[in-house]
């Protein structure tokens, strides 16, 4: 069914999706760092959440080693080709990649080493595959990080309306070839703006947004208000995580800070009138069905509201969050919707949503 079709992920963490193979090959670049095993079906358990899993609080505790091992220029470039790949594998057409990078600076980098990072290996990939990535980053909810997140949005609006450009037949501005022009070894002014062709034939740039990722149930979603206030004012895009370990109110409040799109999203099930406002103002959730297990917002594929919020005219997509602590993909996603009762025209209209969805 999904090879007929443009396939897009809007919803995808860097630290929860990196393949083993990759957690693998990092841990053996990393001076004095060991994994739990060395066979790969073992550590794909351990980087797994168990189906006990007890709620988000717990299933965030296996993105720390993977995160750990993502603390250098090299590692956070090998991570996002990888998972690159990994999207081009499945027949992923465009996938928004997320990260915080607030939480990778533990080895003595700055958030802008991080973006250019991640933006360049994006770039080095977009010009040789079909597969296209774009990167959303991650603010955090919690005590202490209120000028970290702020200069996220910042870094966020300067990468994606500043410098050169690079056009979607995947030629620099002044000509040179992508492959030799090195931007890793070049200074943060020459990669700030990059762009990539879209099914429509746009451009866009490849730092596509923000978004506030964390512990929801620990830290209100109405406690970031700064960040989306100073985002619009940048002209930068954004999705919140709301409705996934919290109720109605955070996505209410997601709303009203100026949220297109919800991440998760489930709890607006409870809220009739808020069903209604989404459906009315076209906010897109991106739902992530095996991870709201995984995290007891839901027990099973057939308690997901997808076919409520579907009648009710809301802007549905299916996206599989964390490929590895959630040991699913894209086309398991789909696959398994069967179990909530989904046709298959259902499912071609969450296609179709998910491609006119992007931040």
């Amino acid at each position: 069914m999904l090879d007929d079709h443009y396939l897009c992920e809007l919803h995808l963490h860097l630290d929860g999706s990196l393949p083993i193979e990759t957690i693998k090959y990092l841990a053996e670049q990393e001076p004095g760092s060991t994994l739990p095993d060395t066979d790969t079906n073992i550590l794909k358990s351990r980087f797994s959440v168990p189906e006990d899993c007890k709620d988000l609080n717990e299933y965030l505790e296996k993105f720390d080693l993977p995160l750990s091992l993502l603390q250098t220029e090299e590692a956070i470039s090998y991570a996002v080709k990888s998972i690159g790949h990994t999207e081009e594998a499945l027949g992923v057409d465009y996938v928004e990649i997320r990260f915080a990078p607030q939480l990778h600076l533990k080895k003595g980098l700055t958030q802008r080493q991080v973006i250019e990072a991640a933006a360049d290996s994006a770039v080095f990939f977009n010009a040789d595959h079909s597969t296209k990535i774009r990167l959303i980053l991650c603010c955090m909810r919690g005590d202490d990080n209120h000028e970290a997140n702020m200069e996220t949005v910042r870094l966020a609006a300067e990468f994606m309306n500043d410098s050169d450009l690079i056009h979607s037949s995947g030629h620099a501005t002044d000509n040179e070839s992508v492959e030799n022009s090195n931007p890793l070894g070049q200074s943060a002014s020459s990669y700030k703006k990059v762009f990539i062709p879209s099914a429509k034939g746009q451009s866009l740039p490849v730092i596509a947004g923000i978004d506030l990722a964390g512990a929801e149930a620990l830290y209100p979603t109405e406690n970031f208000a700064d960040i989306f206030s100073l985002a619009k004012e940048l002209n930068v895009p954004f999705t919140i995580h709301a409705g996934e370990a919290a109720g109605p109110e955070s996505i209410w409040t997601a709303v009203r800070f100026g949220a297109k799109r919800i991440g998760h999203g489930i709890a607006a099930v409870q809220d009739e009138q808020l069903m209604r406002y989404l459906a009315d103002n076209n906010i897109v959730l991106e739902i992530c069905p095996t991870s709201n297990i995984n995290t007891k917002i839901v027990q099973n594929y057939a308690e997901l509201p997808i076919k409520k919020f579907l009648k009710m005219g809301i802007t549905v997509t299916i996206n599989s969050d964390n490929m590895t602590v959630s040991n699913t993909d894209i086309i398991r996603e789909f696959g398994a919707l069967s179990g909530s009762g989904l046709t298959y025209e259902e499912k071609l209209i969450i296609l179709k949503n998910a491609e006119n969805s992007w931040l």
